[in-house]
């Protein structure tokens, strides 16, 4: 008896040790893939192999909850609260998330960025893209105007779109560089929200 169990324990093992890693959910691979992009996704997903773990809100709810606050806006009134949101979250095996994505609305009006005292840390990457200098705890900073149908006058350049990439993973998954994925979730999430401005998203943003 003894020795069959010792041979069932050591075929359940095998057993479990064969079995494939769960494929990511496919909601928030979609979720993912509308942030980054489907190439850049699958280029992720093969570097970071069986410890690809996606994840992320659906589209909509983000859409959602962006516009809503956006139209709650009022020029004068503005408390400085703001909700962020993380589209899109890339697990990378036992070193946790590797990759966020993260948008919401800016602090910093146009005026700021493009001439006021925040020009001395934001860069002039396009008409109307602004790139600070330096990152903060989401990474690297993106801000251009977004005005969203239905608010109030002055929403687009008083309250504008504000994105980052927190890129942290290493070996080939490093391959796909932040810059790449930064500007890939400013040019997604401007066809989500259907901003009006019509801003061309340049690929090169950081130095």
């Amino acid at each position: 008896m003894a020795g069959a169990a010792g041979l069932l324990l050591a075929a359940t093992a095998c057993s479990s040790a064969a079995q494939p890693p769960p494929a990511p959910e496919p909601a928030a691979l979609r979720a993912c893939q509308d942030a980054f992009g489907a190439e850049s996704v699958d280029v992720l997903r093969a570097a970071l192999g069986d410890g690809f773990r996606p994840h992320g809100p659906a589209g909509a709810d983000v859409k959602g909850r962006l516009v809503a606050e956006a139209r709650e806006w009022r020029a004068g009134a503005d408390d400085l609260r703001r909700q962020v949101q993380h589209p899109c979250e890339i697990e990378g095996g036992g070193s946790g998330r590797v990759i966020t994505a993260t948008v919401g609305w800016s602090m910093y009006d146009i005026d700021h960025v493009s001439a006021g005292k925040g020009r001395f840390r934001w860069r002039t990457v396009a008409d109307g893209v602004y790139v600070a200098s330096r990152p903060d705890i989401w990474g690297t900073p993106l801000v251009m105007p977004c005005t969203v149908p239905g608010t109030a006058p002055g929403q687009g350049r008083e309250l504008p779109l504000e994105i980052a990439v927190l890129h942290k993973a290493t070996g080939e998954a490093a391959k796909v560089p932040e810059e790449r994925l930064l500007a890939a979730l400013a040019r997604g999430t401007r066809e989500l929200l259907g901003c009006r401005e019509q801003v061309d998203v340049p690929g090169d943003l950081l130095p």
